[in-house]
């Protein structure tokens, strides 16, 4: 049942308008298998916050899957740097914050990957911009 309602969610997040509707997967033995979808765009202006919807989704894994955001743009971090999409999480939602500094960008690629037991790792992106 709980993987029905994952794939659910896939396909529903496909179909919304606005979100991305690609991910990617990888595999590994014992037919572990870790996927990512890829999150929306994101715009910031400067001294703000953001939600970055991070989707992840496992077979035969049942640990926490470790986040990280590469390629930020000057001035923005991760709220939550060590949050985990716990074993029974399949969204976690993180706080992008944009300094009163930060660099203005637009269409910057940031890079998030979330990484599973023994090596197995997914990486998706998507850009960002951050306004005056």
């Amino acid at each position: 049942m709980k993987s029905f309602l994952v794939l659910s969610g896939f396909v529903l997040a496909c179909i919304l308008p606005g979100l991305g509707c690609t991910s990617t997967s990888a595999s590994g033995a014992g037919g572990k298998k870790l996927s990512m979808l890829k999150p929306v765009n994101q715009t910031l202006k400067r001294g703000d916050t953001n939600k970055v919807m991070i989707t992840v989704w496992r077979e035969s894994i049942s640990s926490d899957v470790a986040v990280r955001f590469d390629n930020l743009p000057n001035g923005v971090k991760v709220i939550e740097g060590d949050k985990k999409v716990k074993d029974s999480d399949y969204v976690v939602n993180y706080t992008m914050f944009a300094a009163n500094d930060a660099g203005l960008v637009s269409g910057q690629v940031v890079k998030v990957t979330a990484e599973g037991p023994d090596g197995l790792a997914v990486t998706e992106s998507f850009e960002m911009t951050v306004k005056e």
